[in-house]
């Protein structure tokens, strides 16, 4: 694949160099920062997908004499508790490009680590090679104490925020999109279009952001006169690490037979669903018992990820939380955090989202 010198080199990231490479995005991370325990092969795949994507490794800080590179401009990445494919996921992938661009404007070095156990400490983190650190963390369950976990307990030595998602008991800043409006946004364009019975699908009870926005979308149904009704399975009882990045198919179809068996006058007309992913998967399920969005029941998701839904037809509404502005308000908020180290922690901040509509919505 050349290089396209009419493209920014910022738009290349880390994920993209992993993805063209085959291997893991810490792989990637480990050859940009010559450690030594990577095979020479692997470390020219990486290299020469690196260089075909036009990647641009951000500006190095010096090293001390004899030494590691300094502390001051690096920032830690890390992903835990999930499944490899986080990071591959389009709304994440994005937030990790904002961050990028971010950090190579100030001069700052990005290291990452994906630990998808929680079982282990990057070395950057414990031989103090970082001035700060983002996470992205699991957004089921709860996290384990410092005591029962050794990456926690160091992790919070260091300014820190939280991505796209923080834990009831997580402590620290977090940065994210504002989930209440997103369930607004959707309310607002199915009365605009005449729904009065909607239902709310959500495949993981449970997950923190989507159990924001359900408490959202069904005040604000009572708000706008609109009958809500919840799609969801029972809740996990046990969950254990690492848990699944992405939605299972099953699970949609589960919860679209339950849709499709409820009688008629009591049948929502549209339906939001809390993710992109999600959406792809009710389009497939609908179709498998000859039902169509837009005509059968008219649809609302989240997220926008233009590289899964763009070949839906008819084409799908979703609620753009401009995931790439989100990452690069953490690294601001880390930044600033950084800087005051004794301000009062548990910061929030939230970006509005936007709504992309297109044909899924039709007028009752």
């Amino acid at each position: 694949m050349a290089s396209n010198s009419n493209k920014p080199l910022t738009r290349s990231t880390i994920t993209d160099v992993a993805r063209a490479a085959g291997v893991a995005t810490g792989t990637v991370s480990r050859v940009l920062n010559n450690h030594a325990d990577v095979n020479d092969d692997i470390r020219e795949r990486v290299r020469k997908a690196a260089e075909e994507l036009g990647y641009v490794r951000l500006r190095q800080r010096k090293r001390t004499r004899n030494g590691p590179p300094a502390a001051s401009g690096n920032i830690g990445l890390i992903c835990f508790g999930m499944e490899n494919t986080l990071v591959q996921i389009p709304i994440v992938s994005h937030a990790l490009q904002g961050i990028e661009i971010i950090l190579s404007g100030s001069g700052r070095n990005l290291v990452f680590a994906n630990i998808p156990n929680g079982d282990r400490v990057p070395p950057f983190i414990s031989e103090n090679r970082v001035e700060g650190l983002i996470l992205k963390g699991p957004n089921q369950g709860i996290l384990p104490s410092t005591k029962e976990s050794d990456l926690l307990r160091q992790v919070y030595r260091f300014p820190h925020i939280w991505l796209m998602g923080k834990l009831d008991n997580a402590v620290g800043d977090h940065c994210n999109f504002d989930t209440s409006l997103v369930a607004q946004l959707a309310l607002q364009h199915f009365r605009e279009m005449g729904h009065r019975r909607v239902a709310f699908m959500n495949p993981k009870p449970g997950q923190t952001q989507f159990e924001k926005v359900k408490r959202s979308f069904f005040a604000y149904a009572s708000d706008f006169d609109i009958e809500a009704a919840l799609l969801e399975p029972a809740r996990p009882e046990v969950l254990h690490w690492p848990l699944p990045a992405i939605t299972q198919p099953e699970n949609v179809d589960e919860l679209t037979e339950k849709l499709v068996q409820r009688p008629g006058n009591e049948r929502p007309t549209a339906v939001f669903v809390p993710s992109d992913r999600t959406a792809v998967q009710f389009y497939s399920a609908l179709e498998r018992r000859s039902l169509r969005v837009g005509r059968d029941f008219s649809l609302i998701s989240c997220n926008n990820e233009t590289s899964l839904i763009t070949p839906l037809h008819p084409g799908l509404t979703s609620v753009d939380v401009h995931p790439e502005t989100v990452g690069k308000r953490a690294v601001d908020q880390l930044l600033w955090r950084i800087e005051h180290r004794n301000e009062p922690g548990n910061i929030q901040v939230l970006l509005e989202p936007t709504l992309c509509v297109r044909e899924s919505v039709s007028q009752v």
